[in-house]
């Protein structure tokens, strides 16, 4: 059964999903009783009640006054669909590639001992740095796309979405990684800083 079709995604009544479940309309009966209408690719066309409490006031209002809401129009489903699911197509692999590329930086940091790798936007695109003792090697990534993919694993992966610190676990080989993840202020970018190791002591 194809879907889902992103992490997280939730099946319609039927089982299947957006964009193979596609709304309709949503219509007020004679009797008074709300109902949304969706259409399925493999089931079908068919509807479900729709309780007046957990609407939109905006939705009631029009229902109440036109009895109808248009949600996809008949003649546009087939090409709804088609556009949807070539659009999540590329989301996915945006976000594979991404993870191909954070997972190559992570282990080439840990198979060279780095202390920590930062991330920092620059002119030129998204600059990686590899950081050992007090100084860094590193290079600039110019694929705005993949930038932006990596970033948001950084900060999905560490819980970064509401505070600055986190930790991100890694599996590399057969040993996990419990990588310290920082979120600072650089020239009013966000840069992110992900330790591997605990800072090294100066020599007395």
């Amino acid at each position: 059964m194809p879907g889902p079709y992103f992490a997280g995604q939730q099946p319609s009544p039927c089982g299947h999903y957006y964009p193979d479940v596609l709304r309709v309309r949503d219509e007020k009966k004679p009797d008074g009783t709300l109902v949304r209408i969706l259409d399925c690719s493999y089931c079908g066309r068919y509807e479900i009640p729709l309780e007046p409490q957990g609407l939109h006031r905006a939705l009631l209002r029009k229902l109440n006054k036109n009895g109808f809401d248009v949600g996809s129009r008949e003649d546009e489903l087939a090409e709804i669909r088609q556009k949807e699911l070539k659009r999540l197509s590329s989301l996915t692999e945006g976000q594979e590639k991404a993870l191909r590329q954070l997972r190559a930086i992570l282990e080439e940091a840990i198979k060279s001992n780095a202390d920590a790798v930062e991330f920092e936007y620059v002119e030129k695109g998204l600059e990686v740095t590899y950081v050992y003792g007090h100084s860094g090697v590193g290079y600039v990534l110019e694929d705005r796309a993949l930038e932006s993919g990596i970033i948001q694993l950084i900060v999905e992966r560490a819980g970064l979405q509401d505070r600055s610190r986190g930790v991100m676990t890694w599996t590399y080989g057969k040993k996990s990684y419990q990588i310290k993840v920082e979120e600072y202020d650089c020239f009013g970018e966000s840069a992110f800083r992900l330790i591997l190791r605990k800072a090294r002591r100066k020599r007395a």
